[in-house]
């Protein structure tokens, strides 16, 4: 559960985060599916009413929500960036796709590898260095996975 204290028009308000379904805006509960605004690959965003202003309620994939309103991250008080893959990160997506070829193994590997790059690549506020370096790791460790086990299966069948 995640909660924020905002002010908006001269108004607090208490918005809580219940289960990634609901908020709660000062104790009237929200059903966050009838606020979609738009769902990208690596994060959803939420249009929630505060008085006369709409706070973006942003959910990323392997990071933690956030409030913005007013183009302000509500925990930080930082500008909000929004998640954005560079072109760079669909090859390393595209090498994980290799891994469908590998079984069930290979294809949870893949999708998590997929899932992980478009989240890391994403993070702007990252070095592109580290990216490109945890991109190549998560690569190197998802076929190292699959080979492991599938070396592993031999030594047991053979």
């Amino acid at each position: 559960m995640k909660t924020w204290n905002v002010m908006a028009d001269g108004m607090g308000y208490y918005v809580e985060l219940r289960n990634n379904k609901e908020i709660a805006v000062n104790g009237a509960l929200l059903k966050l599916k009838d606020y979609r605004a738009k769902t990208g690959m690596v994060q959803t965003e939420y249009e929630i009413p505060l008085g006369s202003k709409k706070a973006l309620l942003v959910i990323r994939s392997m990071s933690e929500p956030a409030l913005v309103l007013d183009n302000r991250d509500c925990a930080t008080g930082e500008e909000y960036v929004p998640a954005k893959v560079p072109a760079w990160a669909f090859v390393f997506m595209a090498l994980h796709c290799i891994n469908f070829r590998n079984g069930a193994i290979g294809g949870a590997m893949g999708a998590m590898g997929i899932i992980i790059t478009a989240s890391v690549s994403g993070n702007r506020k990252m070095n592109i260095l580290a990216r490109i370096g945890i991109d190549i790791a998560v690569l190197a460790g998802a076929y190292a996975i699959v080979y492991a086990v599938a070396l592993a299966l031999v030594g047991l069948l053979y």
